[in-house]
């Protein structure tokens, strides 16, 4: 059983305040948006208190630590496989006397939530991956956690992007809204040991993950459960990107810049219905740009979305980890819903890999568990509806 450890340290220096053992933990990662993290741990004596309060504050004018300043590395054995910004903290007793403190949070990425591009910033026919980490050093400028840009690649796609300070967008949803386009990038942050010391690094390619890597989860075998749930509610067939105004006369009153409207082809001919969608895209008035923002939901989120999930067992050397986001992943089902045919499985795919959820091993479930999201795949170029 692999060995788990929370590690406690400042958000803006990564000093060490204080490690915890926690029950009821789990925590998840994601591709361009923030994974969760929750867990509890029971105050036993004045130590543990002590101890708890440094991290979770007692008071008011408890300023040295708390949640909004704190975060936790989330260790499974020699490696850090993610680190989340304290964002809760409830100290709660029962009728018994008993304590505990629980504890919510998200990964770093959600720090780029609560930060806002304070001044105007401008990108013409330049690479996404470089607009990506120029506003991670923009934000660090006035005031660093420790995020560092990994590299300096490119991705051979070129944008035009207008970020106004008035507009108050978050660097987070910026990042979002870039890599909602056709062809737009993939990015996440990680936590790894550079020389025995901690760095964080903020990752952006065209596509995160090795094509080439095949982690095999199978059932029977160390497949747990799974689902393969399909959504219409928010369906749509036909889409269409809403940006800001042209810059025009300040007396007129300008209308927002609207995309064409993109669907995929399969859907009309399988005799869908008409379902349209407008999505906002802020700071962006080109329609070129709005066009890429609606042909990637287009291709990406037309008629029912379904999303496979699977709750798989990781053992001590599991080679799918957190930070390998992006890879893909072959699942074979054999069961009542996916029978065997002529001999073989009738459900047997290779995905990417783009969240997975972990629940470590506790005293009552001696066996690490992951839940994994996949990728829906497209292969479908959408089309302009006239």
């Amino acid at each position: 059983m692999a060995f788990y450890r929370y590690q406690f340290c400042d958000l803006v220096t990564d000093r060490p305040i204080a490690e915890l053992d926690l029950t009821g933990v789990r925590f998840d990662r994601r591709i361009c948006q923030p994974g969760s993290f929750s867990g509890s741990v029971p105050v036993t004596g004045p130590e543990t208190a002590d101890k708890v309060a440094r991290i979770a504050g007692r008071h008011d004018s408890d300023l040295a630590g708390g949640p909004g300043r704190t975060v936790v590395h989330v260790w499974r054995g020699d490696r850090i496989w993610g680190t989340y910004v304290i964002w809760s903290a409830e100290p709660k007793g029962d009728g018994r006397g008993r304590v505990t403190v629980e504890f919510g949070g998200a990964s770093l990425e959600s720090y780029l939530h609560h930060r806002e591009i304070r001044s105007d910033l401008g990108f013409a026919g330049t690479d996404q991956s470089r607009i990506a980490r120029t506003l991670i050093a923009d934000m660090e400028a006035p005031r660093p956690i420790g995020l560092v840009n990994a590299d300096t690649g490119t991705s051979g796609v070129l944008r035009n992007a207008v970020y106004a300070a008035s507009d108050a967008v978050t660097y987070g949803e910026a990042l979002e809204e870039l890599s909602a386009q056709e062809d737009g990038p993939e990015w996440m942050i990680r936590t790894v040991l550079r020389d025995g010391r901690r760095v964080r690094e903020f990752v952006v390619a065209r596509r995160l993950g090795q094509d080439g890597a095949d982690h095999v989860f199978t059932q029977p075998g160390n497949v747990l459960d799974w689902s393969y749930p399909s959504d219409a509610n928010d369906a749509a067939t036909a889409w269409r990107a809403r940006g800001d105004a042209p810059e025009t006369d300040p007396e007129e009153d300008a209308e927002p810049a609207l995309s064409g409207v993109w669907s995929d082809p399969r859907l009309t001919e399988a005799g869908w219905p008409l379902l349209d969608r407008t999505v906002d895209v802020k700071g962006v008035s080109d329609t070129a740009s709005l066009d890429a923002h609606a042909r990637w939901w287009a291709a990406r989120a037309s008629g029912t979305v379904r999303f496979p999930q699977v709750t798989v067992r990781l053992d001590d050397a599991t080679t799918l980890t957190p930070d390998r986001l992006g890879d893909r992943a072959r699942l074979t089902l054999v069961n009542t819903w996916f029978p065997m045919v002529d001999g073989r499985p009738s459900f047997s795919r290779s995905r990417r890999v783009i969240g997975m959820e972990v629940t470590p091993a506790t005293r009552g479930s001696g066996q690490d568990t992951a839940t994994l999201v996949f990728e829906e795949p497209t292969d479908t170029i959408p089309e302009e509806v006239a």
